[in-house]
């Protein structure tokens, strides 16, 4: 892809020469509404347990974001943009578009076409939004979510957000006190745990098997602190669909059961979905948000894997009065995540055959490099154990007569010229032993996986030797 930017007092062209990495082109033989069934075809629910009201969700506000009020510019701003230009207005801080240095903006497509960005569409695609978000791309993203998920008639809505990350931050701040608990899978994105540690939770990390976090166990937690009358969570996080760091997927009857659970034991699912579109075993697994019939749901949505990391494109949704809550944190926070992007996001979501294509051709491209690196790691079978990773971009390996792989990590493997990164980047408590690796094949050059291979399998026939020497005393 390559961008054009024009400015009004002449051309500033900058090309970003194409990667040559995905040579797939689009196909027009998709089918698309199958491609984009997040859904299952059973009843959502079995009316075991009544939907949340709008009272209900009192108890689960922090008392910060209780605190928070509207602000009353920002207000106006989305008043601004529903009454258009039937009012004359001396009330809006927005600056005048005729003062924005740039003319024209145009992104070609590998995949053939592109977008033009110019004159008011430019000027509002330039310009302040309401913190929800850009009107036109949240109409845009309640029919897409609709689309994908048919989630149960409950009220909910949708606001704009920087990436994934933002979702997570907002949740932690919206539900959370210092030193409540929070539910979460034994090894859990590290960025859940960076966003974690001003509250001090108390992280209840549930097992996972080869199918994801496993309800049972859940449960087993849930039900003992209840009966020794612990304080108990609000909140749960989990990525249902290429787990960070194992990249197990959740199956639709085990999502069921984990459903039900934060029925009957009263907490929020936290559904972080940044991998749907890299399932490589292409099953349509229904999603936490299309089971929501109770309103127990905050779905966050990014296309940072599969579009673009630097656009932060992502999504919440969630019910009324949770979201409602959410866009006073982005009041205060950011007022409202860039209007370029949401602008370029816009456009991609309203082909939806071209995104289609797009992501088809994303997946089949990170399929072949997890098959490539797991063929490079054949050689270490005896060093280690894994399991194929059935989505995201991650293979979850565990050293076998290794109890921690800090030492290797940072200095036998960096010294080296082989960077890894450890199993303590996805525990809360990162100073405790680890026998974990994740490796990722994103990026790597698939000429380097055998050469990385052989390098990791030194390293662990080394560490081996020298923690076998440290626990034995000998030299």
């Amino acid at each position: 892809m390559w961008v054009q930017i024009f400015t009004k007092n002449g051309t500033i062209k900058k090309i970003l020469e194409p990667l040559h990495v995905n040579k797939a082109k689009y196909s027009s033989n998709i089918d698309v509404d199958q491609f984009f069934k997040f859904y299952g075809e059973k009843a959502d629910s079995d009316g075991d347990f009544k939907p949340l009201e709008e009272e209900d969700y009192n108890r689960f506000i922090s008392s910060r974001s209780a605190m928070r009020e509207p602000a009353i510019t920002r207000q106006i701003t989305s008043l601004a943009y529903k009454v258009g230009k039937r009012m004359i207005s001396l009330a809006e801080g927005m600056p005048n578009e005729e003062v924005f240095p740039f003319k024209r903006l145009s992104l070609e497509m590998k995949g053939g076409g592109g977008m033009l960005f110019e004159g008011k569409q430019l000027g509002a695609a330039l310009q302040y939004v309401p913190s929800q978000g850009l009107p036109s791309l949240l109409t845009e993203l309640r029919q897409f979510q609709e689309d994908l998920h048919r989630p149960p008639p409950i009220p909910r809505d949708i606001m704009v957000m920087n990436g994934g990350q933002h979702g997570i931050y907002q949740c932690a701040e919206l539900f959370l006190e210092p030193g409540d608990p929070l539910i979460t899978t034994e090894y859990a994105y590290g960025g859940l745990h960076s966003t974690l540690r001003p509250y001090n939770p108390e992280i209840l990390g549930i097992p996972e098997d080869e199918d994801g976090l496993i309800p049972e166990t859940l449960e087993s937690v849930l039900q003992d602190r209840l009966s020794r009358g612990l304080k108990m969570p609000k909140m749960m996080y989990v990525i249902p669909t290429g787990s960070n760091p194992s990249g197990a997927v959740i199956p639709e009857e085990r999502r069921r059961k984990i459903y039900k659970l934060a029925c009957k034991y009263d907490f929020i699912i936290v559904e972080d979905d940044p991998y749907m579109f890299l399932n490589y075993d292409e099953r349509r697994v229904a999603s936490f948000l299309s089971l929501d019939a109770c309103g127990r749901v905050v779905r966050l949505d990014s296309l940072s894997k599969v579009v673009s990391a630097g656009l932060r494109a992502g999504w919440v949704s969630a019910p009324a009065p949770l979201l409602q809550r959410l866009e006073l944190h982005a009041q205060a926070e950011l007022l409202h995540s860039c209007t370029l992007s949401q602008a370029i996001l816009l456009k991609l979501l309203s082909d939806r055959r071209a995104l289609a294509t797009h992501l088809q051709s994303a997946r089949e491209f990170y399929r072949a490099r997890r098959d490539a690196l797991q063929r490079a790691l054949e050689p270490l079978q005896g060093l280690a154990a894994w399991s194929s990773p059935q989505a995201g971009l991650f293979l979850w390996m565990r050293l076998r007569g290794v109890s921690d792989v800090y030492n290797m990590v940072f200095h036998t493997a960096f010294e080296r010229g082989l960077m890894l990164v450890p199993g303590h980047a996805f525990q809360y408590d990162s100073t405790a032993p680890s026998p974990y690796l994740r490796l990722t094949f994103s990026k790597v050059k698939l000429e380097d996986m055998p050469i990385a291979a052989s390098h990791l399998a030194q390293l662990i026939r080394e560490e081996q030797q020298a923690q076998h020497k440290r626990v034995t005393g000998t030299q």
